[in-house]
């Protein structure tokens, strides 16, 4: 974006913020704006760590004025949120006076929450630093993720899951405060310690930076073409037409989930399926959360959703053919950090799997203990410690 179209955007959201900071201000000491939480995802989803938190708080602490921003035409996640009231409109005017009046902006992203710039908001409208913005996380952060999100996000609580995560992210490099940084596991673990299996594959690898146009950028869907010439489009149409990995599910019975990236869902019809044991998961029909559970076995390549599926104690293939930069410079190596093994060949990928069948999908004695010195957090209680932290908050 270049310097004229920067400064038009950012005088246009200036306008439209202090339009609705008159109309909010009409509203200030309205009880539905009093000490509020307002509590997101990106907008068009109840599935993580927002809807998780936003739940317990509804159930466990009914005094607390939260509320969920949705778009409801997500029918099936908003009717998920209705079900516990409190919803405001995703982008809708309400949005905007919500925000502005709001106590603490809670959310899994940033820049979905937030109707403007949040360090523009901050300039104009919270010069005295009064609000307070909690970062749940969507994931376990593994990468230097130092150039997108540090101390210039203005985030005032700042949400990791294991020691290694927190003490990586507490580092300079990030240059967060002390105690900006919490260790309190994801919201979305509480629901990870009971679960039953069926007889089924996840197939949930990251996304690709280059290939597609990142909804973050809100340009709409780029070109298919581009996604379809790519590398990481012909390895994965490639290994869900695999002819022997169809017929170990057909001889198993089994099926193979495969659920595109939150990015890579716009793309999903451009893959080819030739087995009814496969599935491509729409994000609209299928809970992230219900398949992890529900899987036997994970394959990824960089995803950090891994944590998730490790946590359950669940065998992992790390299908690596692909790379990408982005997961080599953080402080988690693979190769002696990783919760399975790590695959470059389709093939191989196949006959590993085959070998899981055999032996029930019995997670290796390596890996459990990797998993193990992961977490030294393992109960239902991450909410309840994120809700401790926030009551904590004071400027």
């Amino acid at each position: 974006m270049s310097k004229i179209n920067k400064v038009v955007r950012l005088s246009k959201q200036a306008i439209d913020m202090l339009k609705f900071n008159e109309l909010a201000k009409k509203y200030k000491d309205d009880k539905k704006y009093t000490d509020m939480w307002l509590i997101s995802e990106r907008g068009v989803e109840a599935k993580d760590n927002g809807y998780v938190f936003f739940k317990y708080l509804r159930e466990s602490h009914p005094e607390i004025n939260a509320w969920y921003v949705i778009d409801s035409s997500c029918t099936k996640d908003y009717n998920k949120v209705k079900d516990l009231g409190n919803i405001i409109e995703y982008n809708s005017d309400e949005h905007k006076v919500a925000f502005i009046n709001c106590k603490y902006a809670i959310s899994t992203h940033t820049g979905f929450l937030e109707p403007w710039s949040y360090k523009l908001y901050k300039m104009i409208l919270d010069r005295k630093d009064k609000k307070f913005f909690v970062f749940l996380q969507h994931g376990v952060m593994m990468n230097d993720a130092s150039k997108d999100i540090n101390h210039k996000n203005m985030l005032d609580l700042f949400i990791t899951t294991t020691k290694r995560e927190c003490e990586d992210i507490s580092g300079d490099h990030y240059g967060f405060k002390k105690g900006v940084v919490v260790q309190t596991g994801l919201a979305r673990y509480d629901r990870l310690n009971e679960f039953s299996v069926k007889n089924q594959i996840l197939l949930m690898p990251t996304w690709r930076k280059g290939i597609i146009t990142p909804s973050y950028l809100r340009e709409g869907i780029g070109d298919e073409e581009v996604f379809r010439n790519s590398d990481y489009f012909k390895s994965l149409n490639s290994l869900i037409n695999n002819k022997k990995l169809i017929n170990m599910l057909e001889e198993n019975k089994a099926d193979l989930i495969f659920y595109p990236h939150y990015e890579m869902q716009p793309y999903k019809s451009a893959f080819e399926i030739s087995s009814d044991r496969v599935v491509i998961a729409d994000k609209g029909e299928f809970d992230v959360q219900e398949l992890l559970k529900e899987s036997k076995l994970m394959i990824t390549d960089f995803s950090s959703v891994a944590f998730d599926f490790a946590y359950m104690r669940k065998p992992i293939i790390y299908y690596q053919n692909i790379p990408d930069d982005r997961y080599l410079d953080g402080y988690f190596n693979y190769a002696t950090d990783g919760f399975g093994d790590i695959v470059i060949d389709e093939d191989k990928l196949v006959s590993d799997l085959e070998n899981y069948f055999e032996n029930n999908f019995v997670m290796d004695d390596k890996y459990l203990n990797r998993v193990n010195m992961s977490f030294n957090m393992r109960d239902d209680k991450n909410s309840e410690r994120i809700y401790n932290e926030i009551i904590k908050l004071k400027k």
